[in-house]
């Protein structure tokens, strides 16, 4: 009876030793969902009708490694603007690109990317459009600073400084027109060339300085 026990015993003992040899734990590997996400281009800004500086990519991946081969569907969400391609094809690491071309109005505009199937699709990319300069601008000279301290006017467009305040100050370039120091009064300044323009009253510097900006 005891050596039929203790036959048995090292047969189930083996048996287990056999099972756990085959299984190691383990589960099969299991791929990925494939996942398009944005690479680069959105969040730019631009002229109405002009188009943006970058091109809108996305990147379509498996496994964490780019696929080749899968179409992109472009499409204006908001805006008016237009897309060149409207649908493109991923290259080797998986990248496909559109040209996103600003529509006529003013403010944000939105771009949709579709990939079928894939998870992060559909993906929406934001530009700012903006519209043109105006003409004319207007900053206020009050005491000690200027309202606002910074403007923007078209290529051959004027800024007019009027005095509000109660002190003496004066608007003065690096080069070109400048203001009389005053109390009173108003000084107008053309600017025929596109730039950056930084000016300041000398009499409170740094302070009291302002930007006007010609495009």
């Amino acid at each position: 009876m005891a050596l039929r026990y203790r036959t048995l015993t090292l047969v189930l003992a083996s048996a287990l030793t056999v099972s756990a040899c085959g299984d190691d734990g383990g589960t099969d590997p299991v791929d990925a969902d494939p996942t398009v996400a944005k690479q680069s281009g959105d969040a730019q800004s631009g002229d109405i009708d002009t188009v943006l500086p970058d091109p809108i990519v996305v990147r379509f991946t498996q496994d964490g490694a780019g696929v080749a081969g899968e179409t992109v569907t472009w499409s204006v969400l908001s805006g008016g603007g237009t897309v060149a391609p409207s649908s493109s094809t991923t290259a080797a690491n998986g990248d496909a690109s559109t040209t996103w071309t600003l529509g006529p109005n003013s403010g944000t505009q939105t771009l949709q990317a579709s990939v079928d199937g894939a998870t992060g699709s559909p993906l929406t990319f934001t530009a700012t459009a903006v519209g043109p300069p105006p003409a004319t601008a207007s900053v206020s000279v009050d005491d000690n600073f200027f309202d606002p301290n910074s403007a923007e006017v078209a290529v051959g467009g004027t800024v007019t400084w009027d005095w509000v305040g109660s002190n003496t100050h004066n608007v003065t370039f690096s080069s070109g027109p400048n203001s009389a120091t005053q109390t009173t009064g108003s000084f107008d300044r053309t600017f025929p060339d596109a730039g950056s323009f930084d000016y300041l009253c000398t009499i409170h510097g740094a302070a009291m300085s302002g930007t006007i900006t010609v495009r």
